[in-house]
């Protein structure tokens, strides 16, 4: 019996949505970084602290508070999240079009994020039609490219390996989905993206208005 894909796994971050580049233009122009946005957005995805808010281990509001004040004055820890959460997001809204056209039984977004910033991934998908579920590194307690996060994955969607193919824009995370023997696909624009999906047969035309 030929087993088929019927799951889709949609990395967040670099495939449903992007950083938006007028964010760094607008937040240099409110405030006056030491080295700039990103000398800061960079040490503190890098900080140990906040990798291990990742899978539920503590506060990011916490490492921001630490970091920040080298970087910025006049900016507050809370006031940073809120801004780098809400504004600093340019959803793929022609991917997330496209989704209904996508000939599986289910489709789940799989994605490292910490509490801030899952609540913000909720926010902005949990209500779309096409989308079964979102499953969160923090609330897994293991993050992208573990094979620990993927076996709870398919926990989650209640399916075998073999049913399932994974899309992410990052290698690492990919080969961690190999491992778990979850087919992939590695993401690099929409065109691409759906260009596989219908080699894969898992993509059905738009119907006609």
């Amino acid at each position: 019996m030929l087993e088929v894909i019927d799951t889709l796994l949609l990395d967040v971050d670099g495939v449903l949505q992007f950083p938006r580049p007028e964010f760094i233009v607008e937040i240099e122009r409110d405030y006056r970084w030491a080295s700039g946005f990103l000398a800061f957005q960079r040490e503190l995805l890098q900080d140990p602290g906040e990798e291990r808010t990742l899978v539920g281990d503590g506060d990011l509001v916490d490492v921001v508070r630490r970091l920040l004040p080298r970087h910025v004055t006049g900016l507050s820890a809370e006031q940073f999240l809120d801004r780098w959460v809400t504004g600093n997001i340019a959803v793929n809204e022609q991917l997330l079009e496209c989704l209904p056209q996508i000939a599986v039984a289910q489709i789940f977004l799989a994605t490292n994020q910490e509490a801030v910033r899952g609540a913000k991934v909720r926010q902005l998908y949990a209500g779309h039609p096409a989308i079964a579920g979102i499953l969160i590194s923090h609330e897994l307690r293991s993050r992208k490219p573990y094979r620990s996060f993927f076996d709870a994955v398919l926990m989650r969607v209640r399916r075998r390996a073999y049913q399932c193919l994974f899309v992410d824009d990052k290698v690492t995370y990919l080969a961690g989905a190999a491992e778990a023997g979850i087919a992939t696909v590695h993401y690099r624009d929409n065109d691409q993206l759906l260009t596989e999906l219908a080699q894969r047969g898992l993509l059905t035309p738009p119907r006609a208005e």
